[in-house]
Parts: structure tokens; sequence; C-alpha cells
């Protein structure tokens, strides 16, 4: 069995896991879980995508992309289409596994310049964005990546209410989510969940022991210790 034949197996049993949620009541909002997708992407439009970029998008995010659904109405009411406005993908996403944007690990002077007009914004460098919590919560594919370890995994992304951005993390092998961990995972999770209940993904992620400084906004706070 070669690689794709090994994805599509996967696949079939995610969608068929997301298809048994169907008329499940939402938690929010009116009306039930229907899961609508979109006709897949050819293989010309990815490769074209990819050569103006100048990347080559993660293997199994690709074949997803390309045999099964370009975009969707899940997770969480929509799968975001590969074009996007506010993504650079051409250039490096600026984080690793090992360091993390985490707003409460942050001194003062660094949220400062984080946030100041004159300072580049490079964080939505590399990156694709996945799908929409609401409130600013979002998930995102790192689809550029220096580091080897994290191209193509998927993280948390909520600058909107000072959280940052890491990565996320499956409760049970403790290893970091690709694209299809994540998107089993939500079907998993949901499935476990009463049937008007909700999860977010911000469970999935682990943040690491808080450097020594009393400096940080999380101590100046009294939120950590």
């Amino acid at each position: 069995m070669n690689e794709n034949d090994q994805y599509d197996v996967r696949i079939a049993n995610i969608m068929s896991k997301i298809e048994a949620l169907r008329g499940r009541k939402k938690r929010f909002g009116r009306g039930v879980f229907e899961p609508v997708w979109e006709p897949p992407l050819t293989e010309e439009e990815v490769a074209a995508f990819e050569a103006e970029k100048g990347i080559y998008l993660p293997k199994d995010y690709r074949r997803f992309i390309t045999a099964y659904a370009s975009a969707g109405k899940q997770p969480f009411g929509e799968l975001y289409p590969l074009r996007q406005a506010e993504s650079v993908v051409e250039r490096p996403f600026p984080y690793t596994l090992d360091k993390i944007l985490y707003f409460l690990y942050m001194t003062e002077e660094e949220m400062d310049y984080f946030w100041d007009d004159d300072t580049p914004f490079t964080a939505n460098h590399g990156l694709l964005t996945l799908c929409h919590e609401g409130d600013g919560m979002t998930s995102v594919l790192v689809v550029n990546s220096e580091d080897a370890d994290t191209y193509g995994t998927v993280w948390y992304y909520d600058l909107a209410n000072d959280f940052g951005i890491a990565p996320m993390y499956h409760r049970d092998t403790g290893k970091p989510f690709h694209f299809l961990d994540w998107l089993e995972y939500w079907a998993d999770r949901t499935a476990a969940l009463p049937r008007d209940g909700y999860f977010g993904y911000c469970e999935t992620v682990c943040i690491p022991q808080p450097p020594d400084s009393p400096d940080i906004m999380g101590r100046k706070m009294g939120w950590i210790e």
C-alpha cells in the first residue's frame, strides 16, 4: 500500500465518523450538524499554488484537498479553502514546537513591541487557517517552516484574547497534531459529547513551564506563582 493509499484509508474512516454526526443538534445557533463539502482541487491547481508560493503542502492535507474536499462546513462550521488573503505562506512560520508565543510568559516590553505598529507582523507567516471556533480562536496548519518537526503541525491561534500561538497535542499519544489527527480528534471528541455538547481545541494545548523571570505578565497579574 503506497502513501496515498494509506491516507485514503484513514480519510475514509474519518469521513465516516463525521457523517455519523449528521443530525446532531448544534450547541450554539440553530439547526443541526450537516457535513457539506466543496469539490476537491485538481493536482494542477494545488501544484500551481505551491509553485506560486514556493512551498509544498503537508502530504496529508494535500491528499485531503485533492482527493476529498477543498473546503467544507465542519469542523466548527467551516473548513477554510486553500487560498487565504491574510496568510503569508511564502514566508516561514516564526515559531517552533519548542518556541511558542504565549502572552503570559512575555514581559510588558515584549508585548508592547509585539503590538507596536512599527513592528513587522509575522504571526501570520507560514500558516493556513483551518477553522474558526468563534471569538478569535482558530486552528492553523504550518505549511512553511525551517524546522522539520514543526512543519505540518496544527496550532491553536488566539491573539484576540491575549493567549498567543501554541501547538496542539493528542492527549493519548502526546504527539503534536497533523492535519488528519486534528480532523479525527474533532470527530471523535464531538461524538463522545452529549448531543448538544461543545468543546474547544484549547484543551489540546500544552504550555511549557514558565520562565524564572519575575517580570512576565502572568506573574505581574498574579496568575502565575
